[in-house]
């Protein structure tokens, strides 16, 4: 299968990709691991090299691997350089991915910048990339494509991590920012020689094919391959004008140009890699290792991580610092910790940016104007920045864990009972931080090596009960009765729900879509326990902050301006001007309450209590707190929670039911947005938001349905 090895393009693979890199780095096993069984195996024309071709199918696109022979550099010193450097040149691949050993880049990046110099379509690999952090290297891979322009990839072949990553990114390489240019290092003193061998080689037939800021770098360094191509062409004329540079630029430095360009290219690399490399001492001492221990390591993990969880929600949200103080009957406690939590801070910091706005430019401006700036703008802007430090607290604490050692450990300490649901060990830190906020706990997703658990997590944490499903439990649980031992059942029953909603829509993944039996092996890496760097840290920390912002803020604040538009528009257009005060009950929102009002007649619900429980619903898709709210604007906005909860007339298995299905369906648009985000897939995303709504709805009847016969 696949295209013949020197055949130029062909028709069957939609991208051809050669593997570069030094001998010992990887290459052979990674390309085995791409291509499995379809391998073709032929001759370089007129070399006895031989060339495996192998054919991986990913996304739909057939991507055809070249093996080129391993080496050092392409200067074409030897058979093997000139093999890899002709073929890169002749054949023209579509990409070339070369790989660096990340356990020692400083030794293996230098082939990577000399065919960086050379072709710009590049995809850097960083093999062993496992290994090197159990030896303290740490590469800040981010970073190094930022500074590079190309793609670079940290890859395991051994544990299959980065694979899908290094797939996607051969697929999506024509779409992502890159460089449009080889790579230009500055040889500082020759720059002037090397735009005059420019000058000379420009008519050349012979070099057409050749970069020709390369050509001249080459030529410089004494390419005798580029040399015997030029004598070979009947080109003497050019050959004789490049000596006289040559030899120009040798009087003019007095040094041998060989050793100084190569200097000058490690140099480079040199500089390079101190901006993006970080080591970590690892003293080799015999220890102790508490998490291998049956009933110790895993209460010892879930202690750390409750404690990370405690400090990290409480610092943002007050949470569960405020629930404690609202048992305790310190109301009052309860609301000052909430207020002067960040996330209270910057609600507050919004709503007098909001309500400036709407007094600075009331007088002046139409009032929908007003209102969208306000209430749609505003407050998507706030949506997602209230987001931000609770993400880059969450990813500040995973990434202290993951750098240490302690996280693999922690991991492989509750594999046990997470393999029974076909996911591994690792599941434990998207669930336990779902508890405070579905969104990293989607985010979380990437610990993930197995692609198939990944998916897995992205479609099963959504149903782990967050904080601000727990305020909406507390307020129906209270309205359902006065009893603390009844109100805290109830609390404990959905909680329950969550998780097991959650652990069985894992093992269905595995077992439906992806049609696998049991769960993932851990295969990891156990790491010395060392203390974390903080460069590390941040550099980790940064990068998932980062792309949250670039990725899922852009949908969260485009949904806040849709959701805006739902509840502030109707037919009769901007509705507070047509009905004032109660203009909700004509809104878009509530016309969709109506309409699903009928799905809730089986839980005996009436069209007048339906569109009010409908219209709440569909607001909380907003955020899980809005379905209190909004509850509480149907009866004025003077009544309590609970009092409006009561208001709406349901019996205690009616009640029950709805708080069932708000625990279980979306839990907010910025969850359903990262969702996306992680999965990359609007069909999955959607499938997913399918899923949520359909298990909510069953089991919510299944829940009237029982508690009404009792």
């Amino acid at each position: 299968m696949g295209c013949a090895v020197g055949s130029g393009k062909a028709s069957n693979c939609d991208a051809r990709v050669a593997l570069v890199g030094n001998p010992n780095v990887g290459k052979s096993t990674l390309f085995n691991v791409l291509t499995g069984e379809t391998v073709h195996v032929g001759n370089w024309p007129g070399v006895t090299v031989e060339l495996k071709e192998g054919l991986r199918v990913h996304g739909g696109r057939r991507i055809c691997f070249i093996d080129l022979p391993g080496t050092y550099g392409i200067s074409a010193t030897s058979l093997e350089e000139v093999v890899t450097r002709e073929f890169i040149v002749t054949q023209r691949p579509d990409l070339v991915a070369v790989l660096v050993d990340a356990t020692a880049p400083e030794r293996t990046i230098y082939i990577a910048l000399q065919i960086l110099e050379l072709t710009p379509n590049v995809i850097i690999l960083f093999t062993k990339a496992d290994e090197a952090h159990s030896r303290g290297v740490h590469i800040h891979y981010d970073k190094l494509e930022e500074y590079l322009g190309v793609p670079v990839v940290p890859v395991s072949a051994l544990y299959g991590e980065g694979l899908r990553d290094f797939l996607e990114a051969i697929v999506n390489f024509r779409k992502r920012v890159r460089r449009k240019e080889p790579l230009k290092i500055d040889y500082d003193g020759l720059e002037y020689f090397i735009q005059d061998i420019t000058r000379v080689i420009s008519g050349s037939k012979a070099l057409r094919n050749y970069p020709p800021r390369w050509v001249s770098v080459r030529l410089l360094e004494g390419d005798d391959r580029l040399e015997e191509i030029i004598v070979k062409a009947g080109e003497k004329t050019i050959l004789k004008e490049v000596s006289r540079i040559k030899q120009a630029a040798m009087s003019s430095l007095g040094k041998d140009l060989t050793g100084l360009m190569m200097r000058t290219r490690f140099e480079y690399a040199d500089s390079l890699l101190r901006k993006v490399v970080v080591r970590s001492e690892i003293k080799s001492k015999e220890e102790i290792d508490v998490f291998q221990k049956p009933f110790i390591g895993p209460l010892l993990s879930v202690l750390i991580l409750f404690a990370a969880f405690f400090t990290v929600f409480a610092i943002n949200t007050g949470f569960p610092l405020n629930v404690i103080a609202e048992f305790t009957g310190r109301p009052d406690l309860a609301a000052a910790i909430e207020e002067y939590s960040i996330s209270g801070l910057l609600e507050a910091g919004f709503t007098f940016l909001s309500d400036w706005f709407s007094a600075f430019m009331g007088p002046v401006a139409p009032h929908w104007v007003v209102s969208l700036v306000s209430d749609g703008i505003i407050s998507g802007l706030g949506a997602v920045l209230s987001f931000f430090p609770l993400i880059l607290m969450v990813s500040l604490f995973l990434a202290a864990l993951e750098d240490s050692g302690i996280a693999p450990r922690m991991a492989t300490s509750f594999h046990e009972f997470f393999s029974k649901f076909g996911l591994s060990g690792r599941a434990i830190y998207p669930y336990l931080i779902s508890m405070g906020c579905n969104v990293p706990g989607v985010m979380a997703s990437r610990t993930s090596l197995d692609e198939s658990e990944r998916y897995e997590v992205i479609m099963s944490t959504p149903f782990i009960p967050c904080q601000a499903r727990l305020v909406v439990a507390l307020a129906f649980a209270s309205a359902i009765s006065a009893s603390p031992l009844i109100q805290a059942s109830v609390v404990l029953i959905v909680y329950l729900v969550g998780f097991s909603v959650a652990l069985i829509t894992s093992a269905l993944v595995r077992r439906i879509y992806f049609k696998e039996s049991g769960g993932p092996e851990l295969v990891i890496e156990l790491p010395p326990l060392h203390s974390p760097k903080a460069k590390v840290v941040w550099w980790i920390t940064w990068d998932n902050t980062k792309h949250f912002l670039h990725k899922a803020g852009v949908i969260i604040f485009s949904l806040s301006i849709v959701v805006w538009g739902l509840l502030y528009l109707g037919p009769q257009g901007y509705l507070p001007d047509v009905y004032g005060s109660n203009f909700f009950q004509y809104s878009y929102a509530a016309m969709l309450g109506k309409a699903v009002a009928p799905f809730l007649t089986p839980l005996g619900l009436s069209f007048q209590q339906g569109w009010k429980v409908g219209f709440a619903l569909i607001n909380g898709f907003v955020a899980k707190e809005v379905v209190l709210s909004s509850i509480q604007m149907l009866y004025g906005g003077a009544v309590d929670p609970e009092a409006a909860i009561r208001a709406l007339g349901l019996n205690t298995a009616q009640l029950l039911a709805i708080l069932v299905y708000i625990m279980l369906y979306v839990p907010c648009m910025a969850t359903l947005a990262v969702m996306y985000q992680e999965s990359k897939s609007l069909k999955l995303t959607l499938g997913g938001l399918m899923y949520m709504l359909v298990v909510a709805y069953v089991l919510s009847l299944i829940t009237y349905f029982i508690l009404f016969v009792i």
